[in-house]
């Protein structure tokens, strides 16, 4: 039995947002600035050249992210809003979303939600690993709150 290639829509994938609404976004990320911050724990795990980062987050939060420079995957269990390129999606339940390189996003959680990105990575720390993927690695609030953070790198 051979496996069924099942082109994806680009609708399906995080796309890089254009270059007005990317001001916009960042416009939106330096403005939230200005409230307190969530609190947001940060899982990391380092295993077999990959690195897979997870947050969870409370219901009726904004998250802003960070630029992305590296293809990844996201991972997102439960319900909310997020900009995929130049618009707002709808996410529900879980889903296994291909992110492309070049984007921006925000989320609202509609209610509990959490993510997992991960992405190939010859990282030996969490440091490196967060320097190679985000653009704006020292703004992560894992740099900030690391101390709820967990770590785990396993050698392989």
């Amino acid at each position: 039995m051979s496996a069924m290639t099942i082109p994806l829509p680009v609708t399906a994938a995080l796309v890089p947002p254009s270059p007005s609404v990317l001001g916009k976004l960042n416009q939106i990320h330096e403005w939230t600035l200005a409230f307190p911050q969530a609190e947001i724990a940060t899982e990391h795990l380092l295993h077999g050249g990959m690195y897979a980062r997870t947050i969870r987050l409370e219901p009726e939060t904004l998250m802003n992210g960070s630029l992305i420079k590296l293809a990844t995957i996201l991972i997102i269990q439960g319900s909310c809003a997020v900009v995929i390129g130049d618009r707002v999606v709808e996410l529900v339940g879980y889903n296994v979303i291909p992110g492309c390189v070049g984007r921006k996003q925000s989320f609202v959680t509609r209610g509990p939600v959490e993510m997992t990105m991960i992405f190939s990575t010859q990282a030996e720390n969490i440091t490196k690993a967060e320097d190679e993927v985000f653009a704006e690695a020292g703004q992560l609030i894992s740099r900030k709150n690391g101390s709820r953070d967990t770590i785990t790198i396993t050698g392989q």
